[in-house]
């Protein structure tokens, strides 16, 4: 219906426009009517509201009359009877008669219906007499007679309300009962029968919609009829706003109130006094009616009849239209034909025009042609030329489409009626060539013969470059979607793929072929699904253009593909979809790159949360980013609170002032590291130490982390370390003096010991080449091999003391290993013929010949074992067996014996310094237990390590492996025999056989009187001419005064030491000074060192054999005969 009234008004007010004044008045007149005829509608509305309320106001009162009518006559009945019986009871409560009380109660509740309980006590509230039980009654009101005297009236004392014991309301009447003078003898209660009022007030014919009811004057509602017992017992303040008279002095029939409240018409009414009554009683009537079902009645009434109106406006105004419509067709009839014709004239001049269509008519006998305007305009052409001549137009056409031209003409002249053709003109008015496209159709006489050509040329210029242009962009949108970077695909509105370029095809493994039989949910993962797809649908419906989204595409091996998914919608003239054309480009990379971040992200917060110091990140303005949640143990303010706050709030002022100078430190880019003191929540002070650490990002310092750890049990573990260490440096410096006292003691024993061992085996070694018996030559080989395992003991104890001070050090020189095997065999092959135990050694062929190391160190610890075995062992063999192991890494030495044997216990102790087998073992067969720590010590130093197999009662094998280091240069393969060969065939080193030291001049230096003699008696039968000196100061003398050779110096000397002479010596004389060495009783590797250094070039140790001299001297010899050549 609003659709159709629309269009009515709208019809209306164009033919309002086109009508004349007379019409237009109708109307007019017409509106008026129906306005007055609205307005006396309204007027009968208001009027029957008006009813309505007089009504229900009438009704209300008449019936609150009848209600105070018999409830007045019923409360006067009360009062007299009450009035009557307190007259009777005077003198039996005056002298307490109970009975005479309780039959008079008994009258008095008889003849008054309306009292359901009657209640009579004395002055003081105790109960004389009464009429059934009413606990309530008893007990509610038992304090109401001591109170009595406070009221004025003479006899009715109150009407009061009350609650019983099942929170009823109840009405209570309360009359004093007094003697002839006055005074107040006790009281008589009655409760009112609430039942009883309402079947009196039900009594009442009451209208529809009406109740009638009985209220206190706070409001509170005692009886409602018909039955509401929602508001029974309540109090209702609006019903309180009704009554506002006095309770004393107003007439009944001038007590009514009334009023309108939430759709209700309230009368109220006070039960007025009476000639039988001397108070007022509290109490109100009320009546009321509901209007709200009166006044739906009158809504519908008043909705209906102006639907009628409506309906009534609607068809006059129909009625109307249908009058003026045919009044306005005659004039509309006139107006539209002749706007016909015009219209029709300009909008084929209009349609020629715009489109650049240009008519021409070609007169074939006149040669002629005539233009129109548009024609004209094609052609650039002055508008006043209508006719041209066939060659003018001819002369605008371009020369390559002239004969094609003719052509056409000549054959449509003959065969054909209509036609078209195509061809190129240069436009006169700016010369610029116009494409343009023409169509004729030939006329004929009746004979047939072509008179007359009429046709159009239309300019198709920009069609046709608007089709190039098309074709062009097509040509740049294909290459571009085939050969771009990123993924491109076009879909129908169905999702099911109509082109895909080849970088789609690389991302999702598919060919293109594959692709174009699938839609777009074919290859999406299933999770994905139903986003994209509310994505597309939102697009078919035109609540957006395009969207974006990153979702999951599935290989075609199988594998997850994230793309980040761009979809434009491309639509027809109409709104719809033709296509959608989407860009897709692998994000895989990235979302992993991402997962990896946010993966490594929670592990560094993980970890931070997980560290036990304080980690916080800080921005160049000083405010926290980050802090981790130790920090709520050290602070007052919560960690995720200090995000956003100035270091100044977060750290106090005092310790920013502290911090300050290593904050600006660390903004230059600096790390930072300091200690603070670090107040705590609970009190006192915790030892922090901090770290600064900048954060620097492409040369600028972003911010920087500060990662504070609680120190203060290590500062009190630092404090006392400090104090042991106090008490351990002052122990080690007394273990440092007792082991330099120990070690000075042991080179100076050292020293006092080698000096006589010098002297004698100095000694037996000249009487060894003099003539001896055979026995005392017996007794000198044990005197000399007492003397070397004296020396033996002396060494062991050296090195021993070296191992405590770690000072035990290795040479690394290049060596034979057979030279070593076959020494150490030939030392104890003596020993072992003694014993008739058979000692041989065997080595694998994929031993090295030669080695890189300590030759000494090798033979001793092969020495040392050789000589235990040879110890132990009384009868059997000796075996030196040599191998390479560890992938020719190390070698392996083992000496294996037949001797005695150990158990386990002792083996266990065995390389344990000054431990021997057992104590026994060391009385049998001597020795200090010193040889087997030191040999583990060696072959530790190596890089090996020793053990023991043994078996009690049947032998020992001892083995040892050391490193295999080859010497840089390999000795060639036939070298090797011959070194062999020589090493076999070289004589026992006794000495020459022509003296090798013949007329050298040599000088002895030496305190010691019998180590002077050795060394010149050993130096003269040698050849050498000596010369000898006791003290540094006479070596100098004599070696400044005299040429010598070489020299023997000994170090430890009275008044001028070894050291300082021979710096005197190679002081004095320079280069032409001569070969000095040094003769010492001390074995160190440092003493040797000294000895270096202090311009000698050679020394020997005490005590020093023959051979081991004449070697070193011979040595010396020859390098300075090298010298001087």
């Amino acid at each position: 219906m609003p659709r159709t009234i629309s269009s009515t008004f709208s019809t209306c007010h164009r033919l309002y426009q086109v009508t004349t004044s007379k019409i237009r008045y109708q109307w007019i007149l017409a509106g008026a009517m129906l306005c007055v005829l609205g307005l006396a509608l309204l007027a009968m509305a208001a009027a029957d509201l008006r009813r309505i309320n007089d009504s229900a106001e009438q009704n209300t009162q008449t019936q609150l009359r009848l209600l105070h009518d018999i409830l007045h006559d019923e409360f006067s009945a009360i009062v007299r009877s009450f009035d009557e019986a307190t007259l009777q009871l005077s003198d039996n409560i005056e002298v307490n008669n109970s009975v005479n009380i309780h039959k008079r109660l008994e009258l008095l509740k008889s003849a008054l219906p309306a009292m359901e309980t009657i209640v009579a006590r004395d002055s003081v509230g105790n109960i004389l007499g009464q009429t059934g039980v009413d606990r309530d009654l008893i007990n509610t009101n038992a304090a109401f007679a001591p109170n009595a005297r406070l009221l004025h009236n003479e006899r009715l004392v109150s009407f009061s309300k009350s609650f019983n014991s099942n929170q009823q309301l109840v009405l209570l009447i309360n009359y004093q009962v007094k003697d002839p003078q006055g005074e107040m003898l006790g009281v008589i209660q009655g409760r009112l029968n609430a039942r009883y009022l309402e079947r009196k007030v039900a009594s009442l014919q009451l209208g529809e919609h009406m109740r009638s009811g009985i209220a206190f004057k706070d409001g509170t509602v005692l009886l409602v009829q018909p039955e509401f017992k929602k508001i029974v017992g309540k109090q209702l303040p609006y019903f309180e706003s009704l009554w506002t008279l006095a309770d004393q002095t107003q007439a009944a029939s001038n007590l009514i109130e009334q009023g309108l409240f939430k759709d209700h018409y309230f009368a109220s009414l006070s039960l007025a006094n009476s000639d039988q009554l001397n108070t007022p009683i509290p109490l109100y009537l009320i009546t009321w009616a509901d209007a709200a079902p009166m006044k739906a009645q009158w809504r519908e009434q008043t909705i209906s009849l102006f639907l009628g109106y409506l309906a009534f406006c609607i068809l006059a105004v129909l009625m109307v239209k249908a009058s003026m419509t045919y009044q306005v067709q005659q004039v509309l009839a006139k107006e539209k034909a002749k706007a016909d014709q015009q219209f029709n004239d300009e909008r084929f001049q209009l349609a020629t025009e715009s489109a650049g269509i240009g008519v021409w008519e070609y007169n074939i006998q006149d040669k002629f042609i005539r233009w129109d305007s548009a024609m004209r305009k094609i052609y650039g052409v002055k508008d006043e030329q209508e006719l041209v001549s066939y060659k003018e137009w001819l002369s605008y056409v371009l020369p390559e489409d002239v004969n094609k031209l003719g052509t056409v003409l000549l054959e449509a002249s003959k065969n054909q009626d209509t036609f078209q053709f195509n061809f190129n003109i240069r436009r006169a008015s700016d010369g610029r060539i116009r494409h343009i496209q023409a169509r004729a159709k030939t006329h004929r006489n009746a004979k047939g013969i072509p008179f007359r050509m009429i046709g159009v040329n239309v300019d198709v210029t920009v069609q046709r470059q608007f089709e190039d242009a098309l074709r062009e962009a097509e040509a740049r949108f294909r290459s571009s979607f085939e050969w771009a970077a990123i993924g491109m695909a076009m879909l129908d509105f169905k999702g099911q793929f109509l082109q895909v370029n080849k970088a789609l095809s690389e991302i999702l493994g598919y060919s293109e072929e594959e692709l174009l039989g699938f839609s777009f949910d074919a290859i999406t993962h299933p999770q994905d699904t139903m986003q994209h797809t509310h994505l597309v649908r939102d697009v078919l419906k035109g609540r957006r253009h395009n969207y974006q989204l990153e979702k999951r595409y599935i290989h075609k091996e199988g594998h997850v593909v994230w793309v980040h998914l761009s979809v434009s919608a491309v639509r027809n003239d109409k709104g719809r979809v033709i296509y959608f054309i989407s860009q897709i480009q692998d994000i895989s990379e990235r979302k992993r790159n991402e997962a990896t971040l946010i993966e490594r992200e929670h592990f560094l917060r993980t970890l931070s949360e997980c560290l036990p110091g304080l980690v916080s990140y800080w921005s160049t303005d000083l405010r926290c980013h980050f802090a981790n949640r130790n920090h709520e143990k050290w602070s007052s303010i919560p960690a995720d609170k200090m995000r956003g706050q100035h270091m100044r709030k977060v750290l106090g002022e005092e310790l920013f002032i502290h911090d300050h100078h290593y904050v600006l430190g660390v903004l230059k880019g600096e790390k930072q590291r300091f200690e603070r003191r670090k107040p705590l929540p609970s009190g006192g002070y915790a030892d922090m130490l901090v770290h600064l650490i900048p954060d620097v990002l492409y040369g600028k310092v972003e911010g920087f982390f500060s990662i504070s750890t609680n120190i203060t049990d290590f500062k009190a573990q630092q404090r006392e370390l400090e104090r042991i260490n106090h008490v351990l440096t002052e122990r080690t410096q007394q273990a440092e003096a007792a082991s330099k006292a120990k070690g000075a003691f042991l080179a100076n024993m050292s020293h006092e010991i080698r000096t006589p061992m010098n002297a004698i085996m100095g000694l037996l070694q000249l009487l060894e080449d003099t003539d001896l018996q055979a026995k005392q030559r017996d007794y000198l080989s044990k005197i000399g091999s007492a003397a070397d395992v004296l020396l033996n003991v002396l060494n062991d104890i050296l090195d021993i003391s070296r191992v405590e001070a770690n000072k035990l050090e290795l040479s690394h020189n290049r060596f034979l290993l057979d030279q070593v095997l076959s020494k150490a065999t030939d030392l104890f092959a003596y020993r072992a013929e003694e014993k008739a135990i058979q000692l041989y050694c065997t080595k694998d062929a994929n031993c090295p010949v030669s080695l890189k190391g300590d030759r000494l160190r090798l033979a001793q610890i092969l020495n040392n074992l050789l000589s235990n075995a040879l110890k132990f062992t009384e009868k059997g063999r000796i075996h030196l067996q040599v191998q390479s192991v560890a992938d020719g890494k190390q070698l392996q030495f083992s000496v294996k014996d037949s001797g005695i044997g150990m158990n386990k216990e002792q083996c266990e102790a065995l390389f344990k310094p000054f431990s021997q087998v057992d104590d026994s073992s060391s009385r049998r067969y001597g020795g200090a237990g010193l040889g087997l720590s030191i040999c583990k010590n060696l072959v530790e130093l190596m890089g090996g390590q020793i053990w023991v197999e043994s078996t009690p009662g049947v032998g020992t094998t001892f083995h040892f492996t050391v490193n295999c280091v080859e010497p840089e240069f390999k000795i060639r393969a036939e070298d090797q025999q011959a070194l062999k060969l020589q090493t076999l065939a070289a004589p026992a080193d006794t000495g020459p056989a022509v003296p090798p030291m013949l007329n050298k001049r040599v000088l002895v230096v030496d305190d010691h009187k019998l180590n002077r003699m050795v060394a010149s008696e050993m130096l003269k039968k040698w050849g050498a001419q000596v010369h000898l000196a006791e003290n540094g100061k006479e070596a100098v003398q004599a070696c400044v005064s005299e040429r010598y050779d070489m020299v023997l110096m000994d170090l430890q000397m009275p008044e001028m030491d070894g050291y300082e002479a021979t710096a005197r010596i190679l002081e004095e004389l320079g280069n032409a000074a001569p070969p000095i060495v040094a003769v010492t009783a001390s074995a160190s590797e440092q003493d040797r060192m000294d000895i270096l250094n202090a311009g000698m070039c050679e020394h020997v140790i005490k005590p020093f054999k023959k051979e081991t001299l004449i070697r070193i001297l011979l040595d010396i010899q020859g390098q300075q005969s090298t010298k001087s050549l």
